[in-house]
């Protein structure tokens, strides 16, 4: 966690720096992902040059193995992903620094063979986002961005599990190309 924290304050440093290039981001559409992991898919659209706002989706998919054993069901995980988030630009130059807030609904079914099968587990994401965006081209990017924040896991029955609430911190690598 301190390595990606520190990480993240070097790509606000850098961001910080003046470059030759100054790229203009005002009405700028961006589609890429962010994890590696379990990837999201974002489309970020520039309201003027500092503003954005992204729209986040991921989907996964478990398949255990086989089939089910007499007496049990098998059950195919799915986990459903959905948020938004909204930054703001410090820089506008080829390193782009922003910070912002970001909330994520989350809907997991757990893969396996079960007796009965257990209810969905469903947690809502949200805090403050720090990162950056090299702009390698006008129209590619990579960047990282650090999420510091609440993950609320919300109650469900089967299993009986009561919500509960957690500091999560998450390091994100991303990748993005920009459509002109």
């Amino acid at each position: 966690m301190l390595r990606s924290l520190l990480v993240t304050i070097a790509l606000l440093l850098l961001g910080t720096m003046s470059f030759a290039q100054t790229p203009i981001h005002a009405g700028k559409v961006g589609l890429g992902i962010d994890g590696v992991s379990s990837p999201n898919l974002i489309l970020k659209y520039f309201f003027n040059n500092q503003l954005a706002g992204q729209v986040i989706v991921g989907v996964e998919f478990d398949s255990p193995g086989g089939d089910a054993p007499l007496g049990l069901t098998k059950v195919t995980g799915t986990t459903f992903r959905g948020g938004l988030s909204f930054l703001y630009h410090l820089t506008q130059t080829q390193m782009s620094t922003y910070i912002g807030v970001e909330g994520i609904f989350q809907s997991a079914q757990m893969a396996g063979f079960y007796v009965q099968e257990p209810d969905r587990k469903s947690s809502v994401m949200g805090g403050a986002v720090l990162g950056g965006e090299y702009f390698i081209h006008d129209q590619f990017t990579l960047g990282i961005k650090q999420m510091l924040g609440l993950d609320v896991q919300l109650k469900r029955d089967n299993p009986a599990e009561s919500s509960d609430v957690r500091f999560a911190t998450s390091t994100v690598v991303t990748g993005r190309f920009y459509f002109d």
